[in-house]
């Protein structure tokens, strides 16, 4: 076909086939009806309308933003005309209700006794730590305490523990007697100096030997510096009417340190334990270097290890046969 063909106008159009309306066949006189009896026989009540095939299926058409939001209010409005909030007292009601409740008995005491019983079986049982107060300085003594005394004024005589109280220690000072009136003071702390507390210190009767005199103070650890390693840090202040000493053990101060142990449980302590040994010797090493003297020692090696049931055997050492290879060199004859 060329370009200046005309197609044929079959299947370019369908047919489409529509009823009339009740309302048309109502309005129609009877003399109408029995003038187009005929037309009607020929016609069917059918409307024949031609439309091209390429044109779009009509479709129905969605409803608007204005009818969507019309919908949306409408619901809405259904919706919170609903809800309405009174409160009791409105109503003549109170707004407070009281309720008392009674306990009565239950067996939950039993089952939590029981409970704690069974527990505390295989509860380790707590123990109690031992404290012990450790110096971390050697105090002066005999002729090397009377020069300290005399060129400082004043010096640590010693440090003891308190009979029946862990945590405590007696410090014991001795100071040249420079004038009548004098005091003594240990600055103590606990926190590395960020905070510390000065304590007055007790004079000793009877100490004075004509040059010096004995003071005593006791001090002690409390919480939370309970911990092993915890320390107390103090230096001594000695005051009189000529001026005021220190003594701060050479400049790095007297540190006692505070010390945990634990006593190991009597029960674990006299238990028998029992050490499983094994009927095996453990392996012995051996290398390609190792070699034997003579041939009885391989005998007497052999037979050990058959009497011996619960050693190793010992393996024998064994050095690779090297094969050398075959060549046969044929020569010709010129």
């Amino acid at each position: 076909m060329s370009f200046l063909t005309i197609p044929s106008q079959e299947g370019l159009f369908t047919t489409i086939k529509t009823s009339k309306s009740d309302e048309e066949a109502e309005s129609r006189s009877p003399m109408d009806a029995e003038d187009n009896n005929d037309d009607d026989d020929e016609d069917d009540d059918t409307d024949v309308r031609l439309i091209p095939r390429c044109s779009p299926v009509p479709r129905k058409r969605g409803a608007s933003i204005y009818d969507e939001t019309a919908e949306y209010m409408r619901i809405h409005l259904a919706l919170s005309a609903g809800k309405r909030v009174s409160f009791a007292d409105t109503t003549g009601g109170d707004l407070v209700d009281m309720r008392e409740f009674v306990a009565f008995d239950t067996d939950e005491e039993e089952g939590s006794a029981r409970w704690e019983e069974e527990e505390a079986k295989y509860r380790k049982p707590e123990r109690e730590p031992t404290y012990t107060v450790h110096p971390e300085f050697n105090a002066a003594a005999g002729g090397a305490l009377q020069q300290a005394v005399r060129s400082n004024k004043v010096e640590v005589e010693q440090v003891s523990p308190v009979e029946n109280e862990p945590l405590a220690f007696r410090v014991l000072i001795r100071v040249l007697n420079v004038s009548f009136h004098k005091s003594v003071y240990i600055r103590t702390t606990m926190d590395n100096w960020a905070t510390y507390f000065d304590h007055p210190a007790e004079y000793v009767q009877g100490s004075n030997d004509g040059d010096t005199d004995q003071f005593s103070l006791k001090l002690s650890f409390a919480p939370p510096y309970l911990t092993h390693g915890s320390r107390i840090e103090f230096v001594v202040r000695y005051e009189t009417s000529d001026g005021d000493y220190w003594a701060n053990n050479s400049s790095m101060n007297y540190v006692i340190t505070l010390l945990l142990s634990y006593e190991e449980d009597p029960a674990l302590a006299n238990a028998d334990v029992k050490q499983i040994r094994s009927i095996l010797k453990p392996p012995k090493a051996y290398s390609m270097n190792d070699h034997f003297d003579s041939e009885d020692e391989l005998e007497k090696e052999e037979e050990e290890a058959a009497t011996s049931k619960s050693q190793l055997v010992r393996p024998t050492v064994t050095c690779p046969v090297i094969v050398q290879p075959e060549i046969d060199v044929e020569v010709r004859a010129h």
